[in-house]
């Protein structure tokens, strides 16, 4: 493809399939611009900012010649900048208040004075992953593109986050868009030691996903795929194959190096109207297939459980002198929605701490101190004590790491600058938005979790629960060097995108 047309050209569309080298190719986009000029780069997650700034720190790319945020993270620092906050829904109100957030900032963006500012910031805007936008971020976008030269790299078949509003149609709503020749070669397998066989056969899953027969026979890829044939229950059973073959990727006796980056992706479904694969499904699957605590649960970033533990800190700090069953409270709230339910029953019954013997005696009452001293004087600083003390010197496990290290992060914040834990969690969450995060290592997600990100190794679980081919092919993608499909059934019927 010609990078030199794609960024020439006021309103341009790159499609690049999966693995296609299109984080390279913006790389290259931001290299070629002029040097006196900053690019804006909008992207849809907090992973894919890491990600770009990743590709862009090894090509040694200027950080004054381009900004990356999230587009809610974008819109969000203008609406917070023109509205008073009364006028906002709370942030833990995701269904509201992103929409108000994106609605709003296309009518900013709008203003005469709103766009002088923007056109004096940027001279040029790369939307990445624009199959993920939603009819409202397309329109805020829109309104962008008549201030700035706009450059939208994308991938339809990627189109995985439609489950608020509808997403952005490329056949129709791109239309004032020149369409540059589309990425064609899978270059995430032809490098870094990576699986080249592997590519070439996701090369020929695409081209069956995008035909009208979307079935996908498993065992034709035995060459270059583990299929292992299995009953979903059996994961449970440590005699199973299904178990075996699992515990074999996650603990990794061998040492091989392939299976040090790990991805196991969990399908989303409904089963007689019940939820499989969301957050607390995943976090009950780790606590039973995860023994050695090695997994890392992946969440969204503005998961309800952030802001409500937020809340419930609060309402300790504030009230636990009230409380008739002090430590019960403190457990109830707070304590067993941050550490395994195991560690803390060996430690607290109803609203005592269990006596012990020996060394445990010691810890024992130095957690009942921590403890007795905080109901005394309820301190934010106090109540990190003594998470900190089930955390470091107890040892306490968690099946959620990026939530306990974020009500970590947010006392801290709310202690240094004197603010409740809530508005310090909304704090951390925005600088996350606008940063980014690095994943790496070995972690257990979904498609909507991880789209964007790449691991050695790839294991999707129950792959027949898959009802979107889009979700299938996003997850097959994950995997450079190995991928891993354990199915009920060999062959996977998709008839259409649930989106």
């Amino acid at each position: 493809m010609s990078i030199v047309r794609f960024i020439s050209g006021d309103k341009t569309l790159l499609i690049a399939p999966a693995g296609y080298g299109k984080t390279h190719t913006l790389a290259k986009c931001v290299e070629l611009t002029p040097e006196n000029e900053k690019q804006l780069i909008l992207t849809h997650t907090h992973a894919g900012i890491a990600s770009i700034k990743e590709k862009f720190r090894k090509l040694n790319i200027s950080t004054r010649k381009y900004h990356i945020e999230t587009i809610t993270g974008f819109a969000q620092k203008y609406v917070l900048a023109f509205y008073l906050e009364e006028d906002i829904p709370p942030q833990e109100n995701s269904r509201e208040y992103y929409p108000f957030i994106v609605k709003e900032a296309k009518k900013l963006f709008q203003l005469y004075s709103v766009k002088k500012t923007v056109k004096y910031s940027y001279q040029g805007l790369f939307v990445d992953e624009y199959q993920d936008c939603t009819k409202s971020q397309h329109k805020m976008i829109m309104a962008l593109s008549n201030i700035l030269p706009t450059h939208i790299l994308g991938d339809p078949m990627q189109g995985v986050f439609g489950f608020s509003e509808p997403l952005v149609d490329f056949e129709n709503d791109l239309n004032d868009f020149e369409k540059v020749d589309e990425l064609d070669t899978p270059w995430r397998w032809k490098i870094n030691g990576n699986n080249e066989d592997l590519g070439e056969m996701l090369k020929t899953i695409r081209q069956i996903l995008e035909s009208d027969n979307k079935t996908i026979n498993l065992t034709a890829y035995n060459t270059t795929v583990d299929y292992v044939e299995i009953n979903e229950h059996d994961i449970y059973s440590n005699q199973s194959n299904y178990k075996q073959k699992l515990n074999k990727l996650i603990l990794n006796r061998d040492n091989n190096t392939d299976f040090q980056s790990l991805l196991l992706i969990v399908p989303e479904y409904y089963e007689n109207n019940i939820p499989k694969g969301n957050i607390t499904a995943r976090s009950r699957l780790k606590e039973r297939i995860d023994y050695s605590n090695r997994l890392i649960l992946l969440e969204a970033i503005d998961a309800k459980d952030f802001y409500n533990i937020s809340r419930n800190i609060d309402e300790l700090v504030l009230n636990i002198f009230r409380k008739r069953k002090k430590i019960k409270s403190m457990n109830d709230n707070l304590f067993s929605k941050l550490f395994n339910k195991g560690n803390l029953n060996d430690w607290i019954k109803d609203d005592r701490l269990i006596n012990k013997r020996g060394d445990k005696s010691i810890i024992k009452n130095k957690l009942n101190e921590k403890i007795d001293s905080f109901i005394k004087s309820s301190t934010i600083k106090k109540l990190l004590d003594i998470i900190l003390f089930m955390k470091i010197d107890m040892e306490f496990k968690t099946k959620r790491y990026d939530l306990l290290s974020s009500i970590i992060k947010s006392m801290n914040m709310a202690i240094s600058e004197n603010k409740t834990i809530y508005e310090a969690m909304v704090s951390h969450k925005n600088i996350v938005r606008r940063v980014g995060k690095k994943i790496q290592g070995k972690c257990i997600g979904t498609t909507l979790l991880t789209k964007g990100l790449e691991f050695d190794t790839v294991a999707i679980l129950n792959a027949h629960r898959f009802e979107d081919y889009k979700h299938f092919y996003v997850a097959v993608t994950r995997a450079c060097k190995k991928l891993v499909i354990f199915s009920e059934m060999n062959i996977l019927k998709f008839d259409k995108a649930n989106i």
